[in-house]
């Protein structure tokens, strides 16, 4: 190379087309030929070239201006288009009535409505399981139809007749599988798996669909406790699932609380994954924290005692009852709500070392059933026949006291057995002894809240437990001759059978 040449050096072009850089080796502003018999390119040829690259990108705007859109002007271009699309949508729902009629977008106060502010709130809820949702309307509609479907030309209208009556259309399905009375029912989240567990100590995992036994574990006595003397000792008292359907709690009058995992129930073996041992008497009472593996037993001994299954340990007791513990629920905070014979109503603020205690009044008897409705709502069901509305922030109950909700016998209030309550909605089932599980329509909002009778449907026998199937379309109930907790009483010729009540 003579002295007076100058090194080739690399210059890269970036080509925001699309196509990629390409090398171009420069000589003194001069290409040379990369090959002998190569013509070498001019500067014009390499415009050509970049005019060619850039053809169907430099003329146009709107996607250079894509291409410089940056992440902050894209979420903002993209939550516009999103408004947009729900603002068609709200437009389409309410049709062109409202403009007929001359409604505004505006409420009471003259302000505008944000209907898509709104929309956007109600989709986060959704979300994240806390949507409640309206469907007392549409199960007296379902219930009523039912009722005019049947035909009765029989002179019987008792409630034993009644409810054969609604066998016989196949509206409530009976499950035979306890040769005892049936104490607890628990539904899967989907609603296609029922457990339930009775005084014979046996628990069964039955199909919602088709009626059939899946799984049955045999009696507490059998397998896990053959030492034990007293017969009572094997009943089956509480049972509980987690929302994941994974896990199964249940405790009885042997003490302890079993966690059973519902993946492998029936396939390999039936033995529980771990024991939770430590109260002293009797364990009443079973109940899931929503949405989590927080699970909390209620038990004779006046404890609450609380397990993370997360790490299949246990956590802390509760202390402040001063008589059996009854019943416990828990909604979507970190708050159970339980009742026992000491008459109160006590709301744990766990996470506060903490409790709230509320009574019902001189007159109110203890309570023998409590279900959440919501957070800071509740429900509890009395011996005297009384039903009361809570809400958290008040101590005496909300709206007017119902009594006598399942009618009187010999002069006397029939106590309110069981409850149940699909969360997050304004239905509520409870049971008794004369014959009917009974529906009520709650309602939370404001002034206005209360409690107010729905339909009833004729069960015969005494009503142990309720669970509430999704979007209320069916219900799963224990019924049997005895009450739950003990043999003072007795209804002739119920049987002991799990009812899968349609509801829709």
């Amino acid at each position: 190379m003579p002295p007076s040449a100058k090194r080739p050096r690399s210059k890269f072009k970036v080509d925001l087309s699309g196509h990629g850089g390409r090398y171009e080796d420069v000589v003194d502003g001069m290409k040379p030929s990369r090959k002998n018999d190569e013509d070498i390119e001019s500067d014009e040829d390499d415009d050509d070239d970049d005019d060619l690259n850039n053809v169907g990108h430099s003329g146009d705007d709107s996607e250079d201006s894509e291409e410089e859109e940056t992440a902050d002007s894209k979420r903002l271009r993209m939550a516009r288009e999103y408004l947009d699309k729900l603002e068609a949508q709200e437009s389409s729902s309410e049709g062109e009535s409202d403009s007929d009629n001359g409604a505004s977008d505006d409420d009471e106060d003259g302000a505008p409505v944000d209907k898509v502010g709104k929309r956007i709130a109600k989709e986060r809820l959704r979300k994240s399981g806390l949507l409640q949702s309206r469907i007392a309307d549409s199960v007296l509609e379902g219930i009523q139809s039912m009722q005019s479907s049947i035909a009765d030309s029989s002179q019987d209208k008792s409630a034993e007749a009644c409810a054969k009556l609604w066998i016989n259309a196949k509206y409530v399905t009976y499950l035979r599988g306890h040769d005892l009375t049936p104490t607890c029912v628990s539904l899967s989240q989907q609603g296609t798996k029922a457990f339930s567990g009775a005084k014979d100590g046996s628990v069964i995992m039955w199909n919602v669909q088709d009626g059939t036994k899946t799984t049955i574990l045999p009696a507490i006595k059998d397998q896990y406790a053959a030492n034990l003397t007293d017969r009572n000792e094997r009943e089956i008292l509480a049972i509980a699932t987690s929302d994941d359907d994974r896990y199964l709690a249940i405790g009885g009058r042997d003490n302890c609380v079993r966690i059973f995992d519902t993946r492998t129930l029936g396939k390999s073996t039936s033995s529980p994954l771990t024991t939770m041992e430590g109260h002293k008497k009797p364990v009443t009472t079973l109940s899931f924290r929503s949405r989590s593996l927080d699970l909390y037993s209620g038990s004779e001994d006046r404890c609450i005692r609380r397990y993370d299954l997360n790490a299949m340990t246990y956590v802390e007791t509760l202390y402040g009852h001063q008589s059996p513990i009854v019943a416990i629920d828990c909604a979507n905070k970190n708050r159970p709500v339980s009742i026992a014979r000491d008459r109160t109503v006590r709301v744990w603020k766990v996470e506060e070392d903490s409790h709230l205690v509320y009574r019902g009044g001189g007159d109110v008897g203890s309570a023998e059933c409590i279900t959440a409705i919501q957070d800071g709502w509740f429900v509890t069901g009395h011996d005297d026949g009384r039903l009361l509305l809570w809400k958290e922030e008040k101590k005496r109950p909300v709206g007017d006291v119902i009594k006598a909700a399942h009618g009187q016998e010999n002069g006397v209030a029939r106590s309110v057995i069981s409850c149940g309550a699909l969360g997050l909605s304004d239905v509520l089932a409870t049971g008794s002894s004369d014959g009917y599980l009974r529906l009520w329509k709650v309602n939370t909002d404001g002034k206005d809240a209360g409690i107010t009778p729905l339909e009833s449907i004729p069960v015969h026998g005494y009503i142990n437990s309720i669970v509430m199937g999704p979007e209320g379309k069916f219900c799963v109930v224990a019924v049997g001759q005895e009450p739950r907790l003990g043999r003072w009483d007795r209804v002739a010729r119920a049987k002991n059978r799990v009812a899968i009540i349609r509801l829709k």
